[in-house]
């Protein structure tokens, strides 16, 4: 019997997630709390409703279907009163200039294969695959498992985004079906860790020590201001990753897309300092990740 999980978008022809073009698949469910968070839809391992109200054209579709009464008129205004939605997707299925958009939906490992296989062409040409990303895929490890088995089955590239903040067993099961881990390390503090994100990093590193002896790794640090983005911070980390053995870690500069998401959740962004850095300062982290022999790539 196929395994069912929650899967809140698929993207295809992805550059970013691993060796050549890929489909990413996010899994939905995240035990971390990072405050710069771009996909904050992914947190939850329920589906969450995106509300864009600029698109809505006024037809009152959804508050004909909304079992909750979220949705109403008030003085011809059309009025969404979040705290009483249920997130059931009843309104984002009437709801054709896509105001209302349900985020997260229960799949089999089948259909997600159907779906995967349908760029086979594309990753036998540039050496791509499927890449499992999140939210933290290995929160839905049973889900993880069946997806890369049956990936292997057909012969694909597979490859994982993960945070590292999981039980060692959910991570030692997918090895054999993994071809390369994409493992972030985002500070090497763990108290300032745990005050941007909500945990320490002991099992993250724990798990990560545990991991270099048994697959390839490449390492991705998002470069976060306030954060993580001095040349200490990136020093300390690279250090850590070429004590390793591990040989590329790849930069990944901040952008505030968490934001608008947060506006359509309904829910108040809580990352205070979202300046962007500029590609000089980009460019001294680099310099410093290169000096601890490690290869590095920016946005990879």
């Amino acid at each position: 019997m196929s395994e069912k999980g929650i899967v809140f978008d698929i993207q295809r022809f992805s550059i970013h997630d691993g060796l050549g073009i890929r489909t990413l698949v996010f899994l939905k469910g995240c035990n971390l709390r990072c405050q710069w968070c771009s996909n904050p839809e992914s947190q939850r391992f329920k589906p969450d409703l995106f509300f864009q109200p600029e698109k809505c054209v006024g037809c009152q579709a959804c508050i004909k279907v909304c079992p909750q009464k979220a949705i109403i008129i008030k003085k011809g205004q059309i009025f969404f009163r979040r705290e009483l939605c249920k997130n059931c997707g009843k309104c984002a299925e009437v709801c054709y200039a896509e105001a209302r958009v349900i985020k997260g939906k229960e799949m089999s490992t089948d259909e997600v294969i159907k779906e995967v296989i349908k760029d086979n062409a594309f990753y036998s040409k540039t050496q791509g695959g499927i890449t499992l990303g999140g939210g933290e895929p290995l929160q839905q490890s049973n889900f993880a498992l069946s997806i890369l088995k049956k990936c292997k089955e057909k012969g694909l590239s597979t490859a994982i985004e993960t945070s590292g903040y999981v039980p060692w067993e959910n991570i030692e099961r997918v090895i054999p079906y993994t071809d390369f881990f994409l493992y972030d390390i985002k500070h090497m503090d763990p108290k300032v860790h745990k005050q941007y994100i909500g945990v320490d990093n002991q099992l993250i590193l724990s798990n990560l020590e545990k991991l270099v002896k048994r697959a390839m790794i490449i390492i991705r640090t998002p470069l976060i201001p306030s954060f993580n983005d001095t040349e200490t911070d990136v020093n300390d980390i690279a250090q850590h990753v070429a004590k390793l053995g591990i040989n590329e870690l790849n930069l990944l500069p901040y952008q505030n897309y968490g934001r608008y998401k947060y506006n359509l959740l309904g829910r108040d962004y809580p990352f205070k300092n979202d300046k962007i850095l500029d590609k000089e300062d980009v460019n001294k982290l680099r310099t410093v990740v290169i000096k601890q022999g490690l290869k590095v790539k920016i946005g990879g």
